[in-house]
């Protein structure tokens, strides 16, 4: 069955892996957006850093400070 519908597309893990992973797809889905949703969903492990959480940080910084400091993530992951 063939479908239009845009993909929606999520990264489960925000280690260095997840992390790095998210820069790349977060800018492929939006060169791609006639195929993917440009939201892309990253799930993380909750954890304290700087007494903060960690998807804190990263929703407000777009970088994930512990696992991947200094590269900033796409406005577009969260």
């Amino acid at each position: 069955m063939a479908t239009d519908a845009k993909k929606r597309v999520c990264i489960v893990g925000s280690g260095n892996w997840g992390s790095a992973i998210a820069k790349i797809i977060g800018a492929n889905v939006v060169k791609f957006n006639n195929k993917f949703e440009t939201r892309v969903t990253m799930y993380v492990y909750e954890e304290i850093v700087n007494s903060q959480k960690l998807s804190d940080i990263i929703n407000q910084l777009h970088e994930n400070v512990k696992y991947l400091p200094g590269h900033r993530l796409p406005e577009n992951i969260i």
